[in-house]
């Protein structure tokens, strides 16, 4: 049996902080479903197939390193690790990963995950989310507490002779730390190990990428509220002039439609121009 705490214990306490997630605003049609009262559908991929190429290779790396000093951690180990570095993975151990930002409006990341500021922020809270994973917590960024992260966590794994737990808590550990040049993202990140009979199959940049839905079957996720991309320059704005927005109206009518009334749709205060 996957035991969470294997990992979550070892990160820093879970609390109702607010979370953001950053998208293009037509995803909102699909995260959004009818009759739903909140955030109810969202589809994710493994990551292995994140654009990041070295997001899981940092972590293995460090898992790599610390499991060969002493105290050495078990042969079974070692040589999932050194699998794990050399090949793809494999489906029935795949994490499939969720990520937010601990920063509601926050550059970088309105540039790389939001349409170059031209999309937007569903802003949630850690806690609320923490249901809908098998692993929930924030990201490692300093190389000194990445490896006394992996450490704590192989150091849990020497009674275990699961190959298979073994394998997810690996994955897990690894997808947990990140290069501390992506410290600013503050990333908050959901993993889930669906059923095989779960995974469905996309195309997407000319290749196959298999994914779940997320919150297929879950409690839906709260939405406090809707942050529009620093792009569209609203922040300045008179307050009819906001309402007036079609980009506003749009959302706001898409939140009518799925009885989310109170949700407020609010703009960014970053003066980012990206024309």
């Amino acid at each position: 049996m996957f035991d969470r705490t294997i990992i979550e214990d070892q990160l820093p306490e879970i609390k109702a902080d607010p979370i953001a997630h950053y998208t293009r605003i037509g995803s909102l049609c699909h995260f959004l479903l009818d009759k739903q009262p909140g955030w109810s559908s969202a589809w994710a991929t493994p990551v292995q197939f994140l654009n990041d190429r070295m997001e899981l290779a940092l972590g293995l790396e460090v898992l790599r390193e610390v499991a060969n000093q002493k105290p050495v951690a078990a042969n079974r180990v070692r040589v999932i690790i050194d699998y794990l570095i050399s090949d793809g993975g494999r489906l029935e151990t795949d994490a499939f990963q969720m990520s937010f930002s601990g920063d509601p409006d926050e550059l970088g990341q309105w540039r790389g995950y939001a349409s170059n500021g031209m999309g937007c922020a569903i802003v949630t809270d850690a806690l609320s989310v923490q249901g809908a994973a098998d692993i929930a917590g924030w990201m490692v960024y300093a190389p000194k507490k990445q490896r006394a992260f992996a450490y704590k966590v192989l150091s849990r794994l020497r009674k275990v002779t699961d190959n298979d737990v073994i394998e997810k808590v690996i994955i897990s550990a690894a997808s947990y730390m990140k290069h501390d040049g992506f410290s600013a993202e503050k990333e908050f990140r959901l993993l889930k190990f669906p059923r095989t009979d779960d995974v469905r199959f996309r195309e997407t940049g000319h290749r196959l990428v298999p994914f779940v839905d997320y919150l297929y079957g879950a409690r839906p996720l709260p939405i406090s509220r809707i942050i529009i991309g620093p792009g569209w320059q609203l922040s300045r704005v008179t307050n009819a002039e906001f309402t007036k927005n079609h980009v506003v109206q749009g959302i706001r009518r898409l939140l009518a439609a799925r009885g989310l009334h109170g949700v407020p749709v609010l703009p960014s205060n970053i003066p980012y121009d990206p024309t």
